[in-house]
């Protein structure tokens, strides 16, 4: 790899700016970006920095004649995927390592097309990464170096936490628990507000508290060891409120069966996009 690392980020969508954003805030390490994203109001954010290059397409950033890439972040939308891999390779070399964040494309797909012995991860992030509270998993393939798979934790701990996955199989299950899983969460509120506007409270109080108590429950996991078990143990008194609340929740499982049932349709629908 070059001394400077020249990083590639194809697509500047929401996910693509949050990694950017992340990273642009980080002193480490030491790099130059080219972004490749042709909606120009998706790149308006950007600083105007010295160390990034914005390009409309992949032809304009291989004329301007560019070091080759160290490190590649492929954020476009799978179906947009089959054409920019078909272009990428002018840009890149053969120890450039390759990060897929596009929802069930396999390495085996990406190195049909950019190469078998070309050094690919595949991650999937979550949208809180937006303001640094993600998680991420990451899966490397073989030909990816120890090093490399540092330098994409290290890339992807700036906008949250990282899991390294030992098996490809198991982003499905991840794309189904955590990258789906905020909109489980925005859900919750949703319903939780809807129930208190019908037991009486205005429309922005309810909206209100059901917003905080789900913020608040989440601060205190982030700020306790306890597990959500133990948590939810502590607040429910037998005989209480809590305690008829959960007993419907409860009942016949019936909220862990709707959830499975939810999560298996997230995970399946994953698998069928990879085929």
């Amino acid at each position: 790899m070059s001394e400077r690392l020249h990083i590639l980020l194809l697509g500047c969508g929401k996910m693509g700016s949050a990694m950017l954003r992340g990273w642009l805030n980080d002193t480490e390490p030491d790099a130059h970006f080219t972004i490749i994203e042709p909606f120009e109001a998706a790149v308006a954010w950007l600083p105007k920095a010295g160390n990034i290059r914005h390009y409309f397409d992949i032809q304009a950033a291989g004329a301007a004649e560019l070091p080759p890439v160290d490190f590649a972040l492929l954020a476009v939308k799978p179906q947009m995927m089959e054409e920019a891999a078909a272009d990428l390779k002018q840009l890149t070399h053969d120890e450039t390592a390759y990060l897929s964040i596009a929802a069930g494309l396999s390495a085996s797909w990406l190195a049909h097309r950019l190469g078998s012995a070309a050094r690919i991860l595949r991650a999937m992030p979550n949208t809180p990464a937006a303001v640094g509270a993600g998680i991420t998993a990451l899966y490397a393939t073989n030909q990816v170096s120890a090093a490399q798979v540092a330098l994409a934790t290290k890339l992807l701990g700036a906008i949250g936490e990282v899991v390294h996955l030992p098996e490809e199989s198991l982003i499905d299950a991840v794309t189904a628990l955590s990258g789906s899983g905020p909109a489980y969460v925005f859900k919750l509120v949703e319903v939780m507000a809807d129930a208190g506007q019908k037991l009486g409270l205005p429309d922005a109080m309810a909206q209100k508290l059901a917003r905080q108590t789900v913020i608040g429950a989440g601060a205190l996991m982030q700020a306790v060891e306890d597990d959500a078990a133990t948590l939810r143990q502590n607040v429910t008194s037998k005989g209480g409120t809590t305690a008829a609340a959960l007993g419907v929740l409860d009942a016949d499982e019936a909220l862990a069966r709707l959830l499975a049932a939810a999560m298996q349709a997230a995970h399946d629908r994953s698998v069928e996009l990879g085929g």
